[in-house]
This record gives structure tokens, C-alpha cells and sequence, in this order.
């Protein structure tokens, strides 16, 4: 009788066991089964096949570098140092909201011809080469942000980028868009600008190209003007 009964507690016992066994692999099943499809509506938001530009290569150029210090203003803020800024600005901007490749001239201080800028720029067979510099003049009293072009096909490109520009609310003058005889626009096989956005010798304007907001928004303007430009 006592054998009796511990053999039908020893079956009570597995049976407890192999149902347990069998309701957590079931638990199991449905978490992974869960997760997954939580992945599957995740994945989507992440993918970048929904933006624009892809497929576009643009070549960013921040003017001076390295030896080439370019002008320097009279807080002494040296040129070279933030055009690179203004550049990085606007490759973080172009990565977050399109596909298009963007190649920088330089991204770090280095020295670069105005030959192997072209050559980058004509290497990539880029869609697009925008160079970004401040101006200067041996008095203080000029300021002003300025757009160049050199082949009239850009021209429309240059005015797109800077009326982009000048829709910011700011306290600065307009000296327009004009034509350039510059080498990395006369050479540049590319639809390609130059702009000067702004007077490093004149107090004001270097107070204002080095504001969190005048790059903020003048970045988002003109990747703003990139992606119209190249959505066409």
C-alpha cells in the first residue's frame, strides 16, 4: 500500500512537471513571436529608403586650411576655422534628412589647393559643389553676405541658395548674387557656388557668423536650397 502510494505521488509529481514544462515553452513562444513583430514595425522608421536625393553626390568645400588661415577678424577668429564649421553643419543636416553622398573637400584643418578641390569635386562627378567662405576688406566698415557664380547655367542655383538664405530674420546686408572668376567655379565641371557669408572684418558681422543662431539657421537654409535644387 505505502509503494502504492508513493509510486501514484512520483506520476503526480512528473505530470505537475510536464505541465509546467509545456505552458512555459508556450510563454516562450509568444515573447519571441511578440519581439519580432515589434522589430518588424521598428525596422521601417530606421531605414532611410523613404528620404530623398539618393543616388545624388554632393561635394561641400570649407575655404583655407591648414597654412592657409585665410582672413582674420578682429576677435581673432581666423577664417579657415569657421568655414569648416559651417561646413559640418550643413553634412550633418544633409546625412539626417536625405540619401545623397556627401564628400567634404576637407574635414579637418588641412591645407588644400584650389586644384585638388576642382579635383574632388570633378573626381566624384559630383551633382552639385558648394564653397563656403567669410570675406574680408582692409577697412571695417564693409559687411555683407555675397553669392558667386561663374557659368550661367549655375546662376539660377546661386539665387535659389541665396534667397534660401536671407529668409532668416537677421540685420545684415544683401550684396547679391554676382558672377566670379573663381578657380573652383571656373574649373569645376559640377553646378557649383561660392558663398561669402559675411564680413570677418566688419565687428558685426563676425559677432553674427559666430552665433549658435546664424549657423543653425543658415545651415538649415541651405540644405534646405540643396535638396530643392537637386529635387527637380
Amino acid at each position: 500500500m505505502k509503494i502504492k502510494r508513493m509510486m501514484r505521488k512520483t506520476i503526480f509529481i512528473s505530470f505537475i512537471a510536464i505541465a509546467e514544462l509545456f505552458f512555459y515553452k508556450m510563454f516562450l513562444k509568444v515573447e519571441v513571436t511578440d519581439l519580432t513583430s515589434k522589430e518588424a514595425i521598428i525596422n521601417p522608421t530606421i531605414e532611410k529608403s523613404d528620404l530623398i536625393l539618393e543616388g545624388k553626390k554632393i561635394v561641400l568645400d570649407a575655404g583655407h586650411g591648414g597654412r592657409d588661415i585665410g582672413a582674420t577678424g578682429q576677435s581673432g577668429l581666423e577664417e579657415k576655422e569657421i568655414t569648416l564649421h559651417t561646413i559640418q553643419n550643413i553634412e550633418k543636416l544633409l546625412l539626417e534628412k536625405t540619401r545623397a553622398e556627401v564628400i567634404l573637400t576637407r574635414d579637418e584643418d588641412e591645407s588644400l589647393s584650389l586644384a585638388e578641390r576642382t579635383k574632388i569635386s570633378n573626381d566624384h562627378n559630383a551633382d552639385l559643389f558648394i564653397s563656403v567662405h567669410y570675406d574680408a576688406f582692409e577697412t571695417s566698415d564693409v559687411s555683407g553676405i555675397t553669392t558667386y557664380y561663374s557659368e550661367d547655367k549655375d546662376q539660377q542655383l546661386a539665387n535659389l541658395i541665396h534667397g534660401k538664405i536671407f529668409k532668416q530674420n537677421m540685420e545684415v546686408r544683401d550684396r547679391g548674387v554676382s558672377y566670379g572668376d573663381y578657380h573652383v567655379l571656373r574649373e569645376n565641371e559640377s553646378p557649383s557656388i561660392l558663398l561669402e557669408l559675411g564680413f570677418i572684418s566688419n565687428k558685426e558681422d563676425e559677432q553674427r557668423m559666430q552665433s549658435q543662431e546664424f549657423q543653425t539657421n543658415t545651415s538649415n537654409l541651405i540644405a534646405e536650397g540643396i535638396i530643392e535644387y537637386l529635387s527637380k
